[in-house]
């Protein structure tokens, strides 16, 4: 029995030294392939236990030599900015644009009742009892001398970012005329504010996105999928402003046969209400659905997704030819800050307005830049 007993105990001693011969091997195993981190952040970057980082940790720059951004043609002064290169080369940040002086307010800054009337729950613009029109009573006259050539600029999709309304309103002469986007908030305010530095007022009217599976332009813009009944009273949401708009800019996006009739309908409401419509769209579909008694506009020049410093100067450079061409140009432009710094560049730029008598007096022969910056209404014709 003893000798049982013995190799029992003999038994249990060898798989306890085999258990723990296995277990070491394995643990100094794992910790020979465990990697060696130089750091704790490289720790957090890459061991596999961690998941995702809680922190992001940003480290200091520990360079002695501060390096400068290169700034070029900053310091021209206004007569100085000779081509389209060097306006647009020179272009600020929007922040540190000079305010211009003398914005004087438009007359209307707020609803009058006479050419405003409530449907349902909105409060609509609508033909006054005297048969004016609201977007030529809540726009603005700009008169224009001989020979000089009318441009007009909108800018869209305003409101949403509150530095660039600032800029916009304040930094801006006060003919370039602005379009509110409709997911603008307090956008009541902003309009009032707007008409109060004088710029004539508009909503964006969004079409659906051209790339539905991809993108989508919100629930205020004309659906795809949505009734006509959907589709108006999106319209009424848009154009029920709660301050005095002249009309709507038409955003490019889905315009086919398809939503031809969405748009349809939207182009008789704005005539009944005595609005007007900027088409900014690439197609020509607009302009082959007739409405009578619609003031409107096509867009010449539409500065959007591509704001390169050369795009922008090629534009301009259209929109000159353009002006010469016809006595007039609409530049339709996504505010983006290079673009708002080109654009108010460009236009100080033209030469001052001057009489036959001031021309005589200050013995002027010839205009070298005869752009005069007008109100968009100035050139919608009905």
């Amino acid at each position: 029995m003893s000798g049982h007993r013995y190799n029992t105990k003999l038994i249990y001693f060898v798989l306890i030294v085999i258990v723990l011969v296995t277990v070491s091997g394995y643990f100094f195993a794992r910790q020979k392939s465990t990697p060696e981190f130089r750091s704790k952040i490289e720790r957090v970057m890459f061991e596999s236990k961690n998941k995702s980082p809680k922190y992001i940790l940003t480290l200091p720059d520990k360079s002695d030599v501060a390096v400068k951004p290169e700034i070029k043609n900053l310091e021209k002064t206004d007569k100085e900015l000779k081509s389209v290169d060097d306006f647009v080369e020179a272009a600020p940040l929007v922040g540190k644009l000079k305010q211009e002086k003398d914005l004087a307010s438009l007359q209307f800054v707020i609803n009058n009742p006479e050419y405003s009337e409530k449907v349902e729950n909105y409060i609509l613009p609508k033909v006054g009892a005297n048969g004016k029109k609201p977007w030529i009573v809540y726009g603005k006259h700009e008169k224009i001398a001989p020979n000089f050539y009318k441009v007009a600029i909108v800018l869209k999709n305003i409101g949403i970012d509150d530095q660039i309304f600032e800029a916009a309103t304040k930094a801006l002469p006060s003919n370039f005329s602005l379009s509110f986007s409709p997911y603008t908030v307090n956008r009541a305010e902003k309009i009032s504010l707007a008409r109060k530095h004088g710029h004539e007022t508009y909503m964006d009217l969004l079409l659906a996105s051209k790339n539905v599976l991809k993108a989508d332009n919100g629930p205020l813009s004309l659906g795809l999928t949505a009734s006509s009944e959907e589709n108006m009273q999106r319209f009424y949401k848009v154009i029920s402003a709660g301050a005095p708009i002249g009309g709507v800019v038409v955003v490019d996006g889905m315009i086919d046969e398809t939503t031809k009739p969405q748009v349809k309908t939207a182009m008789e409401e704005l005539s009944k209400r005595g609005l007007l419509m900027i088409d900014t769209t690439q197609e020509n579909v607009l302009n082959s659905i007739a409405e009578n008694n619609l003031a409107r506009k096509k867009a010449d020049i539409v500065i959007g997704e591509d704001i390169s410093p050369e795009t922008i100067k090629q534009q301009i450079i259209e929109a000159e030819k353009i002006a010469k061409e016809k006595g007039q140009v609409l530049v339709v432009a996504m505010p983006k800050p290079i673009v708002i710094t080109s654009l108010k560049n460009w236009v100080e730029t033209f030469s001052p307005q001057l009489s036959y008598e001031q021309m005589k007096e200050q013995e002027v022969t010839k205009i070298k830049r005869p752009f005069a910056l007008v109100p968009v209404s100035n050139l919608v014709v009905e």
